[in-house]
């Protein structure tokens, strides 16, 4: 968002600045879109926040839809606005295959995107850096 000039070099400084406060340096980026104290507070994405750019040619709408277990029904009410979904997988050990079990959140996740209509679902590997991951360049 701060590429496409929705969000200001001084408001992502503000969002870095309350992170390091609440000790939660590397979340302030998804503060541009969980906006409120409850999504901050508990490191969880709630309600689906909206973000809009646009390009010479195409207009585009982010939509961040929750992934935790406990709020499926707002993921899915973003889920049916979208054309295209990016999955975000945690990396770690136990949290990724967990994810692929049988009731795992991911392979929920995406089946209710198709059902709701995403035609193309980009997955997003997140957390490499974790010790119990064990990747480098």
């Amino acid at each position: 968002m701060y590429l496409t000039g929705q969000v200001d070099k001084r408001t992502l400084d503000k969002y870095e600045r309350e992170a390091k406060e609440k000790n939660r340096e590397t979340w302030y980026l998804s503060w541009a879109l969980d906006t409120n104290q409850e999504e901050r507070d508990k490191d969880k994405t709630v309600e689906v926040g909206r973000a809009s750019f646009e390009t010479t040619r195409k207009r585009f709408t982010i939509l961040d839809a929750p992934g935790h277990a406990g709020f499926v029904p707002n993921m899915i009410s973003g889920a049916v606005q979208a054309d295209i979904g990016i999955l975000v997988i945690s990396a770690r050990r136990g949290e990724f295959e967990t994810g692929f079990e049988r009731k795992g959140q991911t392979r929920e996740h995406a089946m209710l995107a198709k059902t709701a209509g995403v035609k193309h679902l980009v997955v997003l590997i997140n957390r490499m850096d974790d010790p119990t991951v064990g990747w480098s360049e």
